[in-house]
């Protein structure tokens, strides 16, 4: 892996880590979410779906929110948190 390869890897667990001190278990605010949006969803289209948006879902959801940001303007903070939503896409996915 090449040093700036592993130094972005290095920054994203370091935002991972840090956030994690604020909101809490990554997976548990994941599924949280799906639970709002879903909420959300139903309300509004006034249906009721067959389950609640997964987390992982949710976690690929975020990085297509990130990468939109970043379509308009350059800020490095939106890759890394694509990058730690991937991430988290990735593990939550593999707990199905």
């Amino acid at each position: 892996m090449s040093n700036a390869r592993k130094n972005k890897r290095e920054d994203v667990a370091a935002v991972v880590e840090e956030r994690g001190k604020v909101y809490g278990d990554p997976y548990q605010g994941h599924q949280n979410i799906g639970l709002a949006w879903t909420a959300l969803i139903q309300q509004h289209y006034g249906m009721d779906l067959d389950h609640p948006i997964p987390a992982a879902l949710v976690a690929q959801m975020m990085v297509v929110f990130k990468m939109q940001r970043s379509a308009r303007v350059f800020h490095a903070d939106n890759y890394l948190d694509a990058a730690a939503y991937a991430d988290f896409a990735e593990d939550f996915q593999q707990r199905i």
